[in-house]
Protein backbone atom coordinates (compact mmCIF):
# COMPACT_ATOMS: atom_id res chain seq x y z
CA UNK A 1 0.00 0.00 0.00
CA UNK A 2 1.29 3.12 -0.99
CA UNK A 3 2.45 5.58 2.00
CA UNK A 4 3.04 9.14 2.04
CA UNK A 5 6.17 10.95 2.30
CA UNK A 6 6.32 13.33 5.48
CA UNK A 7 7.07 17.12 4.29
CA UNK A 8 10.99 17.04 6.12
CA UNK A 9 12.03 13.77 4.38
CA UNK A 10 10.51 15.36 0.93
CA UNK A 11 12.67 18.33 1.51
CA UNK A 12 15.75 16.19 2.66
CA UNK A 13 15.70 14.32 -0.84
CA UNK A 14 15.30 17.74 -2.48
CA UNK A 15 18.63 19.60 -0.87
CA UNK A 16 20.39 16.44 -1.52
CA UNK A 17 19.16 16.11 -5.34
CA UNK A 18 20.02 19.88 -6.13
CA UNK A 19 23.36 20.43 -7.38
CA UNK A 20 24.24 24.18 -6.61
CA UNK A 21 26.83 25.44 -4.80
CA UNK A 22 24.81 27.92 -2.53
CA UNK A 23 24.21 27.49 1.18
CA UNK A 24 20.97 25.21 1.64
CA UNK A 25 20.43 25.55 5.47
CA UNK A 26 17.45 26.74 7.06
CA UNK A 27 17.01 30.81 5.95
CA UNK A 28 18.45 30.39 2.84
CA UNK A 29 17.11 31.62 -0.38
CA UNK A 30 17.97 27.58 -1.84
CA UNK A 31 16.16 26.28 1.26
CA UNK A 32 12.65 28.58 1.34
CA UNK A 33 12.26 27.82 -2.21
CA UNK A 34 12.55 23.89 -1.29
CA UNK A 35 10.60 24.35 1.65
CA UNK A 36 7.77 26.16 -0.17
CA UNK A 37 7.98 22.88 -3.13
CA UNK A 38 8.68 20.26 -0.33
CA UNK A 39 4.88 21.31 1.06
CA UNK A 40 3.31 20.84 -1.77
CA UNK A 41 4.81 17.56 -2.98
CA UNK A 42 3.52 16.53 0.55
CA UNK A 43 -0.05 17.74 -0.49
CA UNK A 44 0.17 15.82 -3.57
CA UNK A 45 1.54 12.60 -1.19
CA UNK A 46 -1.39 12.41 0.81
CA UNK A 47 -3.56 12.67 -2.11
CA UNK A 48 -1.85 9.58 -3.91
CA UNK A 49 -2.14 7.65 -0.66
CA UNK A 50 -5.75 8.44 -0.04
CA UNK A 51 -6.32 8.02 -3.74
CA UNK A 52 -4.72 4.07 -3.32
CA UNK A 53 -6.86 3.54 -0.83
CA UNK A 54 -10.49 4.11 -2.55
CA UNK A 55 -9.04 2.21 -5.47
CA UNK A 56 -9.69 -0.91 -3.12
CA UNK A 57 -12.90 -1.64 -1.90
CA UNK A 58 -11.70 -2.62 1.06
CA UNK A 59 -10.23 0.48 2.51
CA UNK A 60 -12.58 2.59 0.18
CA UNK A 61 -14.99 4.68 2.04
CA UNK A 62 -18.36 7.11 1.97
CA UNK A 63 -19.54 7.96 -2.03
CA UNK A 64 -15.76 6.22 -3.16
CA UNK A 65 -17.26 2.82 -1.62
CA UNK A 66 -20.93 3.57 -3.32
CA UNK A 67 -19.10 3.86 -6.96
CA UNK A 68 -16.80 0.77 -6.31
CA UNK A 69 -19.79 -1.37 -5.36
CA UNK A 70 -21.93 -0.16 -8.10
CA UNK A 71 -19.78 -1.64 -10.97
CA UNK A 72 -20.67 -4.62 -9.52
CA UNK A 73 -24.46 -3.93 -9.09
CA UNK A 74 -24.43 -3.49 -5.23
CA UNK A 75 -26.09 -0.10 -4.71
CA UNK A 76 -25.82 1.20 -1.21
CA UNK A 77 -29.53 0.95 0.85
CA UNK A 78 -31.17 4.26 0.84
CA UNK A 79 -32.49 5.33 4.32
CA UNK A 80 -36.15 4.84 4.41
CA UNK A 81 -38.89 5.92 6.53
CA UNK A 82 -41.51 5.01 9.17
CA UNK A 83 -45.48 4.21 8.27
CA UNK A 84 -47.88 3.42 10.19
CA UNK A 85 -51.73 4.55 11.18
CA UNK A 86 -52.77 8.22 13.42
CA UNK A 87 -56.40 8.38 14.35
CA UNK A 88 -57.24 12.20 14.37
CA UNK A 89 -60.37 13.82 16.24
CA UNK A 90 -62.38 17.21 15.65
CA UNK A 91 -65.44 18.12 14.10
CA UNK A 92 -67.03 15.79 12.03
CA UNK A 93 -66.81 16.62 8.17
CA UNK A 94 -63.63 17.84 8.42
CA UNK A 95 -61.52 16.99 5.34
CA UNK A 96 -57.32 16.55 6.38
CA UNK A 97 -55.24 17.25 3.36
CA UNK A 98 -52.96 14.65 2.10
CA UNK A 99 -49.47 16.57 3.72
CA UNK A 100 -50.99 17.63 6.64
CA UNK A 101 -48.31 17.47 9.40
CA UNK A 102 -48.17 16.31 13.01
CA UNK A 103 -45.36 15.27 15.35
CA UNK A 104 -43.89 13.84 18.75
CA UNK A 105 -42.71 15.98 21.47
CA UNK A 106 -39.24 15.34 20.16
CA UNK A 107 -39.70 17.13 17.16
CA UNK A 108 -39.97 13.62 15.12
CA UNK A 109 -42.54 15.14 12.13
CA UNK A 110 -45.10 12.83 10.54
CA UNK A 111 -46.98 13.94 7.52
CA UNK A 112 -50.45 12.21 6.08
CA UNK A 113 -50.08 9.78 3.07
CA UNK A 114 -54.14 10.37 2.04
CA UNK A 115 -56.78 12.88 1.98
CA UNK A 116 -59.68 11.78 4.95
CA UNK A 117 -62.19 13.14 6.54
CA UNK A 118 -63.29 12.93 10.29
CA UNK A 119 -66.82 11.06 10.43
CA UNK A 120 -69.73 11.20 12.24
CA UNK A 121 -68.23 9.96 15.51
CA UNK A 122 -65.61 12.80 14.89
CA UNK A 123 -62.55 10.50 13.88
CA UNK A 124 -60.60 9.24 11.23
CA UNK A 125 -57.60 6.68 10.71
CA UNK A 126 -55.29 7.90 8.12
CA UNK A 127 -51.76 6.44 6.83
CA UNK A 128 -48.97 8.81 7.61
CA UNK A 129 -45.66 8.83 7.13
CA UNK A 130 -42.01 10.57 8.53
CA UNK A 131 -40.63 13.07 7.00
CA UNK A 132 -37.08 12.38 7.30
CA UNK A 133 -36.03 8.83 6.90
CA UNK A 134 -34.27 6.80 9.42
CA UNK A 135 -34.18 4.75 12.37
CA UNK A 136 -35.13 7.60 14.26
CA UNK A 137 -38.53 7.67 12.92
CA UNK A 138 -39.74 4.18 14.60
CA UNK A 139 -41.68 6.11 17.71
CA UNK A 140 -43.88 3.64 19.80
CA UNK A 141 -47.44 3.73 20.09
CA UNK A 142 -48.82 6.84 21.95
CA UNK A 143 -46.24 9.20 21.11
CA UNK A 144 -47.68 11.32 18.14
CA UNK A 145 -49.66 13.71 19.56
CA UNK A 146 -48.56 17.60 18.43
CA UNK A 147 -49.96 19.50 15.61
CA UNK A 148 -47.00 21.84 14.57
CA UNK A 149 -49.71 23.54 12.14
CA UNK A 150 -52.93 24.19 13.42
CA UNK A 151 -56.05 22.51 11.17
CA UNK A 152 -59.43 24.10 11.26
CA UNK A 153 -61.61 21.31 13.13
CA UNK A 154 -58.57 19.15 14.24
CA UNK A 155 -58.66 19.16 17.79
CA UNK A 156 -56.10 15.83 18.35
CA UNK A 157 -54.23 13.00 17.06
CA UNK A 158 -52.64 10.24 18.36
CA UNK A 159 -51.04 6.61 16.94
CA UNK A 160 -52.44 3.37 18.86
CA UNK A 161 -49.83 1.46 17.48
CA UNK A 162 -45.98 1.96 16.64
CA UNK A 163 -44.67 3.11 13.95
CA UNK A 164 -42.09 0.73 12.05
CA UNK A 165 -40.12 0.42 8.56
CA UNK A 166 -37.26 3.56 9.61
CA UNK A 167 -33.83 2.27 8.72
CA UNK A 168 -30.36 4.26 8.35
CA UNK A 169 -28.60 4.18 5.48
CA UNK A 170 -26.64 1.46 4.73
CA UNK A 171 -23.19 2.00 6.74
CA UNK A 172 -19.34 1.42 4.81
CA UNK A 173 -19.06 -1.61 6.32
CA UNK A 174 -22.72 -3.46 5.51
CA UNK A 175 -21.92 -2.42 2.12
CA UNK A 176 -18.49 -4.12 1.99
CA UNK A 177 -20.02 -7.14 3.23
CA UNK A 178 -22.25 -7.18 0.97
CA UNK A 179 -19.75 -6.04 -1.78
CA UNK A 180 -17.66 -9.25 -0.78
CA UNK A 181 -20.56 -11.92 -1.04
CA UNK A 182 -21.25 -10.63 -4.42
CA UNK A 183 -17.79 -11.38 -5.63
CA UNK A 184 -16.81 -13.90 -3.61
CA UNK A 185 -20.04 -16.46 -3.41
CA UNK A 186 -21.00 -15.66 -7.11
CA UNK A 187 -25.08 -15.64 -7.78
CA UNK A 188 -26.27 -17.24 -10.74
CA UNK A 189 -29.36 -18.62 -12.05
CA UNK A 190 -31.23 -18.43 -8.99
CA UNK A 191 -28.72 -20.69 -6.12
CA UNK A 192 -28.80 -20.47 -2.46
CA UNK A 193 -26.28 -17.18 -2.86
CA UNK A 194 -28.64 -15.56 -4.94
CA UNK A 195 -31.26 -15.54 -2.54
CA UNK A 196 -29.67 -14.40 -0.14
CA UNK A 197 -28.37 -11.49 -2.28
CA UNK A 198 -31.47 -10.64 -3.04
CA UNK A 199 -32.52 -10.61 0.93
CA UNK A 200 -29.43 -8.49 1.48
CA UNK A 201 -30.32 -5.95 -0.69
CA UNK A 202 -33.71 -4.26 0.93
CA UNK A 203 -33.52 -1.82 3.24
CA UNK A 204 -33.74 -3.12 6.74
CA UNK A 205 -32.44 -6.17 5.93
CA UNK A 206 -29.28 -7.15 7.66
CA UNK A 207 -28.60 -11.24 7.61
CA UNK A 208 -30.71 -13.93 5.79
CA UNK A 209 -30.13 -17.49 5.77
CA UNK A 210 -31.45 -19.65 2.69
CA UNK A 211 -33.16 -23.28 3.06
CA UNK A 212 -32.82 -24.97 -0.11
CA UNK A 213 -35.65 -27.78 -0.86
CA UNK A 214 -36.50 -27.09 3.22
CA UNK A 215 -39.95 -28.47 1.85
CA UNK A 216 -39.76 -30.34 -1.24
CA UNK A 217 -38.86 -29.90 -5.17
CA UNK A 218 -38.71 -26.03 -5.65
CA UNK A 219 -39.34 -24.77 -2.70
CA UNK A 220 -36.56 -22.60 -0.59
CA UNK A 221 -37.09 -20.29 2.13
CA UNK A 222 -35.47 -17.42 3.11
CA UNK A 223 -35.27 -16.34 6.95
CA UNK A 224 -34.30 -12.70 7.26
CA UNK A 225 -33.01 -10.47 10.16
CA UNK A 226 -33.68 -6.77 10.80
CA UNK A 227 -31.45 -4.28 11.13
CA UNK A 228 -31.03 -4.60 14.72
CA UNK A 229 -30.41 -8.28 14.33
CA UNK A 230 -34.02 -9.32 15.37
CA UNK A 231 -36.71 -10.91 13.76
CA UNK A 232 -37.79 -9.32 11.05
CA UNK A 233 -41.35 -7.83 11.59
CA UNK A 234 -44.22 -8.33 9.21
CA UNK A 235 -43.84 -5.32 7.05
CA UNK A 236 -40.21 -5.98 6.33
CA UNK A 237 -41.09 -10.08 5.46
CA UNK A 238 -43.66 -8.81 2.94
CA UNK A 239 -41.35 -6.61 1.45
CA UNK A 240 -38.56 -8.96 1.05
CA UNK A 241 -41.15 -11.18 -0.42
CA UNK A 242 -42.31 -9.36 -3.14
CA UNK A 243 -38.54 -8.71 -4.07
CA UNK A 244 -37.67 -11.96 -4.37
CA UNK A 245 -40.96 -12.79 -6.24
CA UNK A 246 -39.82 -10.19 -9.14
CA UNK A 247 -36.57 -11.59 -9.75
CA UNK A 248 -36.80 -15.11 -8.57
CA UNK A 249 -36.16 -18.06 -11.51
CA UNK A 250 -40.02 -19.43 -12.48
CA UNK A 251 -41.53 -22.20 -10.93
CA UNK A 252 -39.77 -21.81 -7.58
CA UNK A 253 -41.82 -21.44 -4.30
CA UNK A 254 -40.09 -19.16 -2.10
CA UNK A 255 -40.87 -18.27 1.50
CA UNK A 256 -39.67 -15.53 3.53
CA UNK A 257 -39.76 -15.62 7.00
CA UNK A 258 -38.54 -14.73 10.37
CA UNK A 259 -36.55 -17.02 12.63
CA UNK A 260 -38.07 -18.11 15.80
CA UNK A 261 -35.91 -17.35 19.08
CA UNK A 262 -34.39 -20.48 20.97
CA UNK A 263 -33.84 -19.41 24.59
CA UNK A 264 -30.40 -20.21 26.10
CA UNK A 265 -31.20 -20.72 29.51
CA UNK A 266 -27.80 -19.56 31.88
CA UNK A 267 -26.90 -20.91 35.16
CA UNK A 268 -23.24 -20.09 37.49
CA UNK A 269 -21.98 -18.38 40.55
CA UNK A 270 -19.81 -15.45 40.52
CA UNK A 271 -16.89 -14.24 42.20
CA UNK A 272 -17.80 -10.17 42.82
CA UNK A 273 -14.63 -7.72 42.95
CA UNK A 274 -15.13 -5.32 46.42
CA UNK A 275 -16.82 -2.91 45.72
CA UNK A 276 -19.36 -3.29 43.09
CA UNK A 277 -22.85 -3.39 43.19
CA UNK A 278 -25.51 -5.91 42.27
CA UNK A 279 -25.25 -4.38 38.26
CA UNK A 280 -22.69 -7.36 37.57
CA UNK A 281 -26.14 -9.11 36.79
CA UNK A 282 -27.48 -6.73 34.58
CA UNK A 283 -23.78 -6.57 32.92
CA UNK A 284 -23.96 -10.28 32.51
CA UNK A 285 -27.70 -10.50 31.19
CA UNK A 286 -25.91 -7.09 28.39
CA UNK A 287 -22.89 -8.77 27.57
CA UNK A 288 -24.32 -12.37 27.11
CA UNK A 289 -26.68 -11.45 24.84
CA UNK A 290 -24.70 -8.93 22.99
CA UNK A 291 -22.65 -12.06 21.92
CA UNK A 292 -25.26 -14.13 21.19
CA UNK A 293 -27.32 -11.22 19.44
CA UNK A 294 -24.47 -10.91 17.11
CA UNK A 295 -24.10 -14.70 15.71
CA UNK A 296 -27.33 -14.24 13.81
CA UNK A 297 -26.71 -17.07 11.22
CA UNK A 298 -22.75 -17.16 11.06
CA UNK A 299 -22.60 -20.27 13.88
CA UNK A 300 -24.39 -23.41 14.34
CA UNK A 301 -23.69 -23.59 17.87
CA UNK A 302 -22.88 -21.71 20.72
CA UNK A 303 -19.35 -22.18 23.03
CA UNK A 304 -19.79 -22.45 26.31
CA UNK A 305 -16.09 -21.52 26.66
CA UNK A 306 -16.92 -18.08 25.04
CA UNK A 307 -19.64 -17.60 27.14
CA UNK A 308 -17.27 -17.77 30.15
CA UNK A 309 -14.90 -15.64 28.59
CA UNK A 310 -17.36 -12.96 28.07
CA UNK A 311 -18.52 -13.40 31.99
CA UNK A 312 -14.53 -13.13 32.87
CA UNK A 313 -14.29 -9.55 30.90
CA UNK A 314 -16.52 -7.76 33.09
CA UNK A 315 -14.80 -5.21 35.35
CA UNK A 316 -16.87 -6.82 38.51
CA UNK A 317 -16.38 -10.42 37.90
CA UNK A 318 -13.26 -11.95 39.29
CA UNK A 319 -14.11 -15.34 38.70
CA UNK A 320 -17.20 -17.75 38.08
CA UNK A 321 -17.89 -21.88 39.05
CA UNK A 322 -20.74 -23.74 37.43
CA UNK A 323 -21.23 -22.55 34.40
CA UNK A 324 -24.38 -24.37 32.43
CA UNK A 325 -26.42 -23.51 28.96
CA UNK A 326 -29.38 -25.23 29.18
CA UNK A 327 -28.66 -27.41 32.52
CA UNK A 328 -25.60 -28.52 30.40
CA UNK A 329 -21.53 -28.12 30.60
CA UNK A 330 -21.71 -28.34 26.73
CA UNK A 331 -21.78 -26.41 23.87
CA UNK A 332 -25.58 -25.76 22.75
CA UNK A 333 -26.70 -26.77 19.03
CA UNK A 334 -28.08 -24.09 17.15
CA UNK A 335 -31.77 -24.99 16.04
CA UNK A 336 -31.43 -24.67 12.14
CA UNK A 337 -34.10 -21.94 11.88
CA UNK A 338 -33.59 -20.17 14.65
CA UNK A 339 -31.50 -17.77 16.76
CA UNK A 340 -30.18 -17.75 20.20
CA UNK A 341 -31.43 -15.33 22.92
CA UNK A 342 -30.89 -15.46 26.96
CA UNK A 343 -34.05 -17.04 28.59
CA UNK A 344 -33.32 -17.41 32.75
CA UNK A 345 -30.16 -16.03 33.59
CA UNK A 346 -29.64 -17.45 37.23
CA UNK A 347 -26.17 -15.99 38.71
CA UNK A 348 -25.78 -16.73 42.76
CA UNK A 349 -22.39 -15.66 44.43
CA UNK A 350 -19.93 -17.98 45.08
CA UNK A 351 -19.41 -18.16 49.01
Amino acid sequence: MYEAREQEDILAELQEASKTPASKIEGTFENDVLASSSIEFAKTEVELEELCKISFAETSYGDYLSLRAEEHGVIRKSATAATGKLQIKGTAGTIVSRGSLFSTDSGVVFSTSADCTLGANGTATVSAIAALPGKASNVVAGTIKKIPISIAGVQSVSNTENFSGGFDEESDDELLQRLLLHVRTPATSGNANHYKEWALSVAGVRAAKVQPLWNGNGTVRVLILDENLNPAGVDLIQTVQKYIDENRPIGATVTVAAPTTQNIDISLAVSVHAGYSDTYKSDIQTAVQEYLTGLAFDSTWISIAQIGKIILDIAAVDDYDSLTLNNSSKNVKIESSSIPRIGKLEVSEIA
